[in-house]
């Protein structure tokens, strides 16, 4: 990195003043990014207080478009006068150096270099009271006194300047051309000689005016200043005042070149409450403004930093779009910038979706609108989280889903158990019948038992049977089913380890319905290990839940897929119908708790249920 050039003073002058009290590095939009250790002795702040936020915070109002106007003086470095506010609102004033930092491969800069040192500091100096100028003056000069001279072989092309110039020593007024006469509206200039200047500049700046005074009799060259200044008829005017050091018969003169900025001044308030609108605008939207520029956030608004999880705005800026972008969605989104850069037109993005800082899944909808970033093409966006709306339009079509299954249901059940309660009946005659073959008549009598079980299952869709919630210990349940089902996974080659926290495991639930889940997962679990295996049933507790994890070694699930488990009729058995873990879905929301689960293919599946805990005993 290398910094701009200061321009070169007279061999007989200083440039600047050689102390510096405090050194900043800003963004040119004002960001501050860097403030040295001692902010806190100087000014009152601490570095994490003021890094991350806009240097226009701690700057004088009435100082702020001075300071940004430098900010893109690309040539050189420039100097100026400036207020800075400190934590109780004294103000400081600091003769400043303004450097842009340019990158060592372009002429072009992103940054901004302050080196600031205190000009003027109420509680380290006295204020100088409007009527006591001279009192200044002898504490400069304690043993030399002033008699009242007059210049009088200045320059005709001084006189004749088409801007204000006066000449002073210490203060004292020795010379004024005509335009400083006509800025202030002079009378009878020649009655102004061996006044103080003090009477025409505002009393706010007698302070920093007298530091200044002093710093130019040492020799120093200083920065531009804005200043307010009285007329002779007390009106008031806005002034930028640039102050050099000069010799006279060897002896030094304050030569003070005026700038009426008054008209400027208006219309940069008038700015600056637009602008203060636009900002209050953006920053209070309830959506996500940002631009992107190169693929990377160069702003983003504090509904941005709050949508994606950031600490604070320093952690979004320049980062890359694409590392919150889910990968689904990075070609879109490439196409989409593309668009909006080259044809130079708004462009509505309909869905997309990203990742908080924590990992989070978030949906969006983005309107993209050209713009620049330092003069190159960028694109601002406004995006808007519909996650919420996604959300509610699932739980719409399940509902819908769950609607049409369980009138379906309620259909199929209706017209099969009436044809299967007269065979049961009639099968029961013809027991006696079955001497011999009792065995056959089980069998039958059994699987006519299970299509009820199944119709039972069919009807829980369509008429949820009452719950009756008792407090139970999950690993007793847990055991139950395992018992139920350990011959089965043995004859398929199969163990059902157990691996339960030694602690009360407690919830209130409908012990048969929560047993129902449990048996539609373990056999799930050993209908996808073909050849065998191990199903880990795992417990852990916390404070307020209970997890409960069934692990297997199974062919897994593909993730195309994974999202639409628990969809009704949908399902990756053959012979499957896609109800059963439609209904463990439904039992474990109706219970308060959740189910998540996790998958690879040909490594096996993980099923996580998370219940309320109850600390109490059974």
């Amino acid at each position: 990195m290398r910094t701009g050039n200061s321009q070169s003073a007279p061999e007989h002058v200083s440039a600047t003043p050689s102390s510096v009290n405090l050194v900043l590095t800003v963004t040119v939009n004002g960001q501050i990014l860097y403030i040295s250790s001692n902010c806190k002795d100087v000014l009152g702040y601490t570095k994490d207080m003021l890094i991350g936020t806009s240097i226009k915070n701690i700057i004088h109002k009435d100082d702020r478009f001075m300071l940004e106007s430098y900010f893109f003086n690309k040539q050189q470095q420039s100097a100026c006068a400036l207020r800075v506010l400190k934590t109780n609102n004294d103000v400081i004033w600091f003769e400043t150096i303004v450097e842009p930092i340019f990158d060592t491969t372009s002429c072009e800069y992103e940054e901004i270099l302050l080196k600031m040192n205190v000009l003027v500091d109420p509680a380290n100096d006295c204020i100088i009271e409007e009527n006591s100028p001279n009192t200044l003056l002898s504490s400069l000069f304690p043993d030399k006194t002033f008699p009242i001279t007059r210049l009088v072989d200045a320059p005709i092309l001084i006189d004749e300047a088409p801007f204000p110039i006066i000449i002073a020593k210490l203060g004292q007024v020795v010379y004024l051309n005509r335009e400083a006469a006509s800025l202030l509206e002079i009378q009878h200039p020649d009655e102004v000689i061996g006044n103080t200047i003090y009477q025409f500049i505002d009393e706010e700046f007698h302070e920093v005016v007298g530091k200044r005074i002093e710093q130019l009799q040492s020799g120093f060259r200083l920065g531009i200043i804005e200043q307010r200044w009285k007329k002779q008829n007390n009106e008031k005017i806005y002034v930028e005042v640039k102050e050099v050091p000069i010799y006279i018969h060897d002896e030094i003169y304050e030569y003070i070149v005026l700038h009426d900025i008054s008209s400027r001044k208006s219309f940069h308030d008038i700015i600056h409450r637009s602008r203060e609108r636009y900002q209050r605008i953006i920053q209070n939207s309830i959506d996500t403004i940002a631009v992107i520029y190169q693929n990377n956030w160069v702003f983003i608004n504090d509904s941005g930093v709050k949508m994606f999880g950031a600490n604070s705005y320093t952690e979004m800026l320049g980062k890359n779009i694409y590392t919150f972008l889910h990968p689904d969605n990075h070609d879109q989104v490439r196409e989409f910038i593309g668009i909006v850069n080259s044809e130079k037109k708004e462009v509505n993005f309909s869905k997309q979706s990203w990742y908080t800082f924590q990992g989070k899944q978030i949906y969006t909808e983005l309107i993209g609108i050209p713009t620049t970033y330092f003069g190159e093409a960028a694109v601002q966006v406004i995006i808007r989280d519909i996650s919420d709306r996604i959300k509610a339009e699932e739980l719409m079509i399940k509902s819908e889903k769950l609607s049409i299954a369980g009138q379906l249901a309620a259909g199929i059940a209706h017209e099969i158990r009436n044809p299967l309660t007269a065979i049961k009946g009639f099968l029961q005659l013809f027991n006696d019948e079955f001497q011999g073959k009792q065995n056959y008549f089980d069998i039958i009598f059994s699987e006519l038992n299970r299509i009820e079980l199944i119709l039972s299952e069919l009807l829980l869709l369509a008429k949820p049977s009452e719950i009756k919630f008792k407090n139970k210990d999950i690993r007793i349940i847990l055991r139950d089913v395992v018992t139920l089902l350990e011959t089965q996974a043995i004859l398929q080659n199969i163990q059902i380890n157990i691996d339960f926290v030694n602690e009360d495991s407690i919830i209130t639930c409908d012990e048969n319905q929560i047993k129902q889940v449990f048996i539609n997962l373990i056999k799930n679990s050993i209908d996808a290990m073909e050849n065998g295996g191990t199903i880990i049933i795992r417990t852990r507790v916390t404070n307020d839940f209970i997890y409960i994890l069934f692990i297997d070694e199974g062919c897994g699930i593909p993730k195309s897929i994974l999202d639409r488990i628990g969809e009704p009729f949908y399902t990756t058995k053959e012979k499957g119908t896609g109800l059963g873990l439609m209904v463990s879905y439904n039992i474990i929301e109706n219970h308060n708790g959740e189910i998540t689960v996790d998958s690879k293919e040909n490594e096996g599946t993980t099923f996580k249920i998370k219940l309320p805990r109850i600390n109490e005993t059974v």
